[in-house]
């Protein structure tokens, strides 16, 4: 070997790499989306509490526009919630995956340059 590293140990480096970005974009994903079950938890809660009489307004875009159904509201956001839920469970699994990828490729990158070092 000349001093340098192997293609092979480059290429095993590189994938390493490439898994700790994709666990970083697992993390801000399961972030924004556990910000965004809170939300909507909260938001259930406070609609919960409204008494009948009182109007509710929903946004969309720049525009408000009134509910009337104030019950299809709270069942629609507690789908959003769930659907987020399951986002984040499917999140966490993939996160699993990719770290037990990188701890194995990580033992073969210190073994292989173990091996290169020692020659």
């Amino acid at each position: 070997m000349e001093g340098g590293i192997s293609n092979y140990l480059q290429n095993q480096i590189k994938q390493a790499q490439q898994l700790e970005n994709q666990i970083e974009q697992l993390g801000s994903q399961k972030y924004q989306i556990d910000l965004r079950i809170k939300e909507l938890s909260k938001t259930i809660e406070e609609l919960e509490k409204i008494n009948d009489g009182v109007p509710v307004y929903k946004s969309v875009g720049p525009v408000l526009y009134k509910v009337d159904d104030r019950a299809k509201l709270i069942e629609d956001l507690k789908e959003q919630k769930e659907l987020s839920e399951i986002r984040i469970k499917t999140i966490e699994k993939q996160q699993k995956s990719l770290d037990e990828k990188y701890r194995e490729l990580e033992q073969a990158i210190q073994k292989a340059y173990g091996g290169q070092t020692s020659k």
